[in-house]
């Protein structure tokens, strides 16, 4: 029922969220996938020589990201998603027209920048500075539109691929997002100059205006002027980093492994196929599970206890051969992600005035890319240091105790003090 109140009191904010989360679908790992074997013929790669060129352009990107990404902080958000979408539709263009890999490791990099980072980088930022005391279910509506793009786009772009071929298809693409998401966009919030605006450089005199008009976001102040947010200054990020860091690590790697694992185990890999049919389910349940605990709670407060379902899924997986239990170790990933697909971007606020949001989103959704890449490759040496899986699984139960443990640690007196911020009190 809050979630109806809600999209009834803000329903273009919330909309323009979501559609830049679902847009974000075309530089996003599970819908380029789809390409990858019709690129690699018609290139003549092999599938190594495309997973490396594709690891090397998501790092390069991720360290773009934090430059790009905090420029959404001083400028009109509807003109830095009009950019995006631009960004976005000139590497679906440019793969369209790649005839040969410097051209397509160009058009790549333009579109993990513009699809994986800037649409969800315009989404959460957006929604995470206009909504304040119902940041967590504001956002867990906007994060809908990742699992929606998930069931609808891979059949849809299957289909185009085999009726037009992939090259018409990545330039169809292109058209969609200039002729329907873009206008869409425009139309949301052209209007609202109160969600476009960027915020107003915070100072220690900053007074922020009570208003009962779509949850307008309350924001902290603080008394620096640097353009670098002294969060990074602080104890506190260096103990959550790792916990940023961890889920997508942790699943990307077991997941880019889970052929190795069903072997180990004696399992139909098709187990693990039914598992993401669960996996998708329980993330939805789980963004929209923690929007409200996040209202109430703070993000803070929930943040050092969400790698837990993870954690009981694993060492489930590292007990049992069992195959249905797959669906279960699966169905509790899927809660974390869904935990921290808002808790990530819900605690920013808490931490930092609403002018350096977007710099110290995309230097922390930089942080998670990263740690995303080199996931399969960690595991990957464990592999190769003949370490067994249900070792291997213990490794990462003891790994993910300890940076829950220093997520914890990290709330103690005097790591950090947001700018203004008191400590927010459980009903």
């Amino acid at each position: 029922m809050q979630f109806l109140i809600l999209l009834r009191q803000a329903p273009r904010q919330l909309a323009f969220g979501a559609l830049h989360s679902f847009g974000s679908s075309f530089g996003q790992t599970f819908l380029v996938a789809l390409f990858v074997p019709f690129i690699s013929a018609s290139l003549a790669l092999n599938e190594t020589e495309f997973a490396n060129i594709y690891a090397g352009i998501t790092i390069a990107s991720a360290l773009c990201l934090p430059v790009v990404g905090r420029w959404i902080d001083k400028v009109d958000i509807l003109s830095y998603s009009l950019a995006t979408m631009a960004l976005l539709a000139l590497g679906c263009v440019m793969i369209a027209l790649a005839g040969n890999v410097w051209m397509l490791i160009a058009a790549l990099f333009v579109l993990r920048l513009a699809g994986q980072g800037l649409m969800s980088h315009v989404s959460m930022t957006g929604i995470a500075r206009y909504f304040s005391r119902s940041r967590g279910r504001a956002l867990a509506i906007a994060s809908f539109g990742f699992p929606l793009a998930e069931a609808i786009m891979p059949a849809t772009l299957l289909a185009l691929i085999a009726a037009f071929g992939w090259r018409y298809t990545y330039a169809g693409s292109a058209v969609f997002i200039l002729l329907v998401l873009l206008p869409v966009a425009i139309w949301l919030i052209r209007s609202d100059a109160k969600f476009r605006k960027a915020p107003a450089k915070a100072t220690e005199s900053t007074t922020v205006p009570e208003t009962n008009s779509s949850d307008q976001a309350e924001s902290p102040t603080d008394t620096s002027q640097s353009d670098h947010p002294r969060l990074f200054k602080s104890l506190y990020v260096w103990f959550c980093m790792p916990m940023l860091a961890a889920p997508p690590l942790i699943m990307t790697a077991l997941f880019f492994h889970q052929g190795a694992i069903s072997n180990s185990k004696g399992i139909e890999l098709g187990w693990f196929a039914a598992g993401f049919t669960v996996f998708a389910i329980t993330s939805v349940l789980g963004a929209f599970g923690s929007g409200p605990l996040i209202d109430k709670h703070s993000a803070r407060r929930l943040f050092p206890w969400h790698l837990i379902p993870m954690m009981v899924g694993i060492a489930i997986l590292a007990l049992t051969t069992t195959p249905w239990v797959i669906l279960i170790y699966m169905g509790l990933v899927g809660i974390t992600v869904g935990f921290a697909t808002t808790l990530r971007t819900a605690i920013i606020p808490e931490l930092v005035p609403l002018d350096e949001i977007g710099a110290v989103r995309s230097t922390l959704t930089a942080v998670m890319v990263l740690a995303s890449a080199i996931g399969p490759a960690i595991y990957g040496w464990m592999f190769a240091a003949d370490m067994s899986i249900a070792t291997m699984l213990v490794v990462t139960l003891i790994a993910a105790a300890i940076v829950s443990l220093g997520s914890w640690f990290s709330e103690r007196p005097g790591f950090y003090m947001p700018p203004n911020i008191a400590p927010k009190e459980a009903d």
